[in-house]
């Protein structure tokens, strides 16, 4: 994974982190855009999606906890 990568997300965690919130199940997280509908935001690299989500997590997007 590059940088390039990861700043193609960065709006996720910075410009638009108002519009995003995490969704916790057991111990996942998955990025939910506010909507409606509501809308994943599938990354289809692991290693890539965990990097967006630490920066989400670091940059004190709301989290949401659901029941597992």
């Amino acid at each position: 994974m590059s940088e390039q990568e990861l700043s193609a997300y960065a709006s996720m965690w910075t410009t638009e982190r108002d519009q995003w919130e995490l969704h916790r199940i057991g111990d996942t997280y998955l990025p939910i855009m506010n909507g409606d509908p509501p809308m994943a935001g599938m990354i289809c690299d692991d290693d890539l999606a965990d990097q967006v989500i630490a920066k989400m997590l670091a940059a004190g997007v709301a989290v949401v906890a659901l029941p597992d």
